[in-house]
């Protein structure tokens, strides 16, 4: 033999990886691509007094060493016990070995002879030999398993006594160079024999008679969906339930033996009965319990021993390891290994949530406990069980769960659920309890949520619910699911989206019906950062307009601290291109997406109103109200600054509905036109609407250029946003004093260098909210606004806008005369006396060409109005018709109400009706005659 021989390079193929395996202090098992990180391994075993073992096996990528990742093989290997020990008589008179390595080697020499095998290397592995015989190409598995079985049996045959566990795929044997340390004194490892030759395949199969090669199949013969896959993952095997049931004499006659008789047991069969234990989910016990009784048992050789199992064994190999073992055995024929008598839904808590095979966590989160009998499986299916003897039942595939319970103040008693589907991951959504009991309306809320189930599965899926709803009723109190964004519980917390946000951080909030539809809209996109880059593109000198209007969305929470519920901040221009709407976005982004928080002016009046409860005190945004009509926006603007929605009759009732649509904040618009403007179409004194509306124009620019733009308003402020409303509403909460007495020096401030009165206190308030704002957002680094620049600007536009909307004065001839000129065409023009000739009643001078409504008789200057119509008419323009009337009286105007024949001169004479008498003689404030027709009729008949 030459000292320098190199066993591995010769039995092992070029293909593949190395196995390194030792055993000392713990097991260690690593696999390696080169055979020079395989030698550092094995030193370091050898240096640190491990026993050394390799792969006899090249292997796959898997980083395991069972069966079906041993791919190549060159040599077929044999290992022969040897020593006093082997060669004595166990209890029940079975040898396991030679006497000594010599006896060994002749035995071994004469059964190589008799069937003409060819010459092996040999290794002394420090008590006994292991033999290599070397194949001149290399095989795959299922080949080399053809030839290394028929090996076995026909050593088996000749009565060689070998270890039949070795002749398997995945053996490891000790490395040549290290040393054996089983016994006190460390044994050397070494080759003994280097001499030998080199058979192919074919001359191998012709020598041992073996059969040919078995097609390998995986354990599964077709392939299965992906859910069935999943499902398979909930496959688990017990080894203390197949004991159980063997010893009711319902199990496996052969392991009971073994675990009987575990100190005399031939090894072969006890390492049948460790192949099944080592492959159950409590092999951990499982497989000391089946080796500490025999008298050799150590529980390092034990672990070493079950780790080198490829897989359970069949019952056909305890029958030959013990034959007549398996007879009266209630379960012969019904399946092919014992392991099966275990089988069982593996519960999840039966497993680590650590990470998989392909370094992926299998779990990331803490799952509640289900009701009993409710379980979940390891894949995170829901079974029930039914009884002791029956299976459990699959309830559910995926994982899905009761959290907690909520109540809605629209939809009542409510269940959060938790789904985690495979590739969506966690979903979370509510089912009302009215809608969870009906099997019908429960189907239809799963299945739009995802919850994919037949009619017989949703009537398990009800009942499973119901129990967990009922389970929780006893456990946990209801929460309140927030209708409303903004300020809660006594201003101790602030909802944005779905966090709640409190002294002590953010929390999970979970939506309710009312604000689900808004939820989406609010989660934090992208980083604060670059949303910082663009919210600042508001502090360049210019852009103060802008940048007012921005930090509406901090001082919209302000607001319900000044006592005020509501006002309007519009932003205007005729033309496109000022940045209008882009002021909206960036209000927006502070606490969500910058274009799908905004209303539309096409949105009806209720989505508006319900959107404006929603928000509650965050800011909300109307974009493009242009062509809003003068009275829905004095509609609009009324309601807003009242602060909450109209009340309505409950259906079939008489009961008034709960009226949860309220709110305390501001609403930031834009227009094309002045909506100061409009508001005088609709009512000649739209002062209380005028005075709860801050418009200002926003004048185009070139202070941002077009492509900067377009890339941070159009691009950046879309990828970022959502970040700065959570900060800035952490700090209100927690400096909630410090915030109202800063809001009111600022609002002390404003009204005096404005000289602001009570009527302008929507202004007064408005203003100082958004600066307040502003000045904290700054003060925790969320802008870089010039503030003072701001406050400066705001002055000015303040003082100009109090200039241009004075108090407004109506004059009540202002009124008649508008009432007059509206209704020309229903006036009679006829005199009042009787025509002196003839005695009769005077013809009109002039006729109505519709109804009539004004009478004027030219003789006696009396005017005489319907009451109907005068009343109509100060209505429409929200006019006191009482307040009219002592105006008239005061000018001494006004005659009285009475009765008239308003028609009397005319062909058709009708009864009298309730008419307001004037005295128009009084030419200073009436001109009548400016109002009769120009023609000579008409003169000569005034002047008779």
């Amino acid at each position: 033999m030459t000292s320098n021989f190199d066993l591995l390079d010769v039995v092992l193929p070029s293909e593949g990886r190395y196995c390194a395996w030792g055993n000392g202090r713990y097991i260690s098992q690593e696999f390696y691509s080169t055979r020079e990180e395989f030698n550092k391994q094995i030193d370091w075993l050898v240096n640190n007094k491990f026993d050394a073992y390799f792969g006899c096996a090249k292997y796959g990528d898997a980083n395991h060493r069972k069966h079906s990742n041993a791919e190549y093989f060159r040599a077929l290997w044999m290992d022969i016990d040897c020593g006093p020990e082997k060669a004595a008589p166990d209890a029940n008179g079975k040898i396991k070995g030679y006497i000594d390595q010599s006896t060994g080697l002749q035995a071994v020499a004469a059964f190589c002879k008799k069937n003409a095998l060819p010459r092996p290397i040999i290794v002394d592995s420090g008590y006994g030999l292991h033999f290599y015989w070397v194949l001149s190409e290399t095989l795959r598995r299922n080949v080399w398993d053809s030839l290394s079985k028929s090996l076995r049996d026909l050593a088996l045959k000749d009565g060689l006594i070998v270890d039949t566990a070795v002749f398997e795929a995945s053996r490891v044997l000790r490395v040549p160079g290290t040393y054996n340390y089983k016994k006190d004194e460390p044994a050397s490892v070494q080759v003994i024999s280097d001499r030998y030759e080199v058979k192919g395949y074919e001359e191998w199969k012709a020598l041992l008679n073996a059969p040919e090669p078995e097609e390998e199949r995986d354990f599964i013969p077709r392939r299965l969906s992906p859910l069935m896959e999943s499902m398979l993952e909930n496959r688990a095997k017990r080894f203390s339930t197949i004991m159980l049931k063997s010893v009711k004499g319902e199990g496996c006659k052969q392991l009971l033996f073994c675990y009987e008789n575990q100190a005399d047991i031939e090894y072969n069969l006890w390492r049948s009965a460790l192949s099944i234990a080592t492959h159950c989910i409590d092999r951990d016990s499982a497989i000391h319990k089946m080796s500490q009784h025999h008298p050799g048992y150590t529980e390092g050789e034990t672990e070493k021993k079950a780790a080198d199992i490829g897989g359970p064994h069949f019952c056909t190999t305890f029958e030959r390891e013990n034959p007549g073992g398996c007879d009266g055995c209630p379960n012969k024929g019904k399946f092919k290994s014992p392991i099966m008598l275990g089988a069982e839904i593996a519960r999840a808590e039966d497993f680590d949530d650590g990470d998989g095979d392909d370094g992926h966590a299998t779990a990331s989160v803490t799952y509640p406990a289900l009701p009993d009998p409710y379980f979940r499986a390891k894949s995170g299916s829901i079974y029930i069980n039914i009884g002791s003897e029956d299976p459990p039942v699959l309830v559910y595939e995926h994982n899905l769960y009761v959290v907690k319970r909520m109540h809605d103040p629209f939809a009542g008693e409510t269940a959060l659920l938790h789904l985690h589907l495979p590739r969506d991951g966690l979903k979370e959504f509510p089912v009302a309890l009215s809608n969870l009991v009906v099997k019908d309306r429960l189907r239809e809320d799963l299945a739009k949520q995802g919850v994919a189930a037949g009619d017989a599965q949703v009537k398990n899926l009800l009942n499973y619910l119901i129990t967990s709803v009922k389970n929780l009723q006893v456990t946990n109190k209801a929460e309140i699911m927030r209708t409303q964004f903004g300020w809660v519980d006594k201003n101790a917390k602030i909802i944005i989206g779905d966090r709640e946000i409190t002294k002590d951080g953010s929390f999970y909030s979970p939506p309710s019906t009312s604000t689900s539809d808004v939820i989406d809209m609010m989660k934090p996109t992208g980083s604060l950062e670059k949303w910082k880059e663009v919210f600042n593109m508001y502090s360049r000198p210019g852009l103060e307009p802008h940048a007012f209007a921005a930090l509406t969305a901090f001082g919209s929470l302000l607001l319900k601290f000044t006592g005020i519920s509501g006002a309007i901040i519009n932003v205007i221009y005729p033309k496109s291109g000022s940045g209008k709407s882009t002021t909206l976005y960036m209000c927006n982004s502070v606490i969500g997406h910058p274009k799908t928080l905004a209303s539309m002016w096409k949105d009806t009046y209720n989505a508006k109103m319900h959107r404006l409860g929603v928000l509650n005190n965050l800011a909300n945004t109307i974009d493009e109200i242009t062509n809003t009509g003068p009275t829905e926006f004095s509609d609009l603007a009324y309601s807003i600054s009242q602060g909450r929605g109209k009340n309505r009759m409950k259906a079939m009732s008489n009961e008034m509905r709960i009226n949860f649509t309220s709110w305390q904040g501001i609403t930031l618009t834009s227009a094309n036109a002045s909506f100061y403007e409009k508001l005088g179409l609709a009512k000649d004194s739209p002062d209380g609407e005028s005075m709860r509306l801050f418009e200002y124009r926003i004048e185009p620019t070139n202070v941002i250029g077009t492509a900067e733009g377009k890339q941070m308003f159009d691009q950046q402020l879309f990828e970022n946003y959502g970040h700065a409303g959570d900060i800035y509403a952490q700090w209100l909460v927690n400096n909630l004093e410090e915030a109202i007495a800063t809001l009111r020096q600022v609002q002390a401030k404003i009204d005096a260098d404005v000289q602001f009165t009570a009527r302008e206190r929507f202004w007064s308030a408005l203003a100082a909210c958004n600066i307040t704002g502003g000045l904290i957002a700054k003060k925790l680094g969320l802008h870089d606004y010039d503030m003072k620049a701001i406050y400066n600007w705001l002055k000015v536009q303040l003082g100009s806008m109090r200039e241009e909307l004075s108090p407004p004065t109506t004059e009540s001839t202002n009124i008649l005369g508008d009432f007059i000129n509206s209704h020309i065409n229903n006036v009679v023009v006829v005199n009042g006396k009787a025509d002196a000739r003839t005695n009769l009643d005077a013809a009109p001078i002039m006729e109505p060409k519709g109804e009539l409504h004004i009478r004027y008789e030219p003789d006696t200057k009396r005017m005489y109005i319907t009451v109907a119509a005068i009343r109509k008419h100060c209505a429409e323009r929200q006019i006191g018709y009482k307040d009219w009337l002592k105006q008239m009286a005061d000018k001494n105007i006004l005659v009285g109400v009475t009765n008239k024949r308003m028609s009397k001169g005319m062909k058709v004479i009708s009864p009298a009706v309730r008419v307001v008498e004037l005295d128009t003689s009084k030419d200073e404030y009436l001109k009548m005659d400016d109002y009769m027709p120009a023609n000579e009729d008409r003169d000569s008949q005034l002047h008779d």
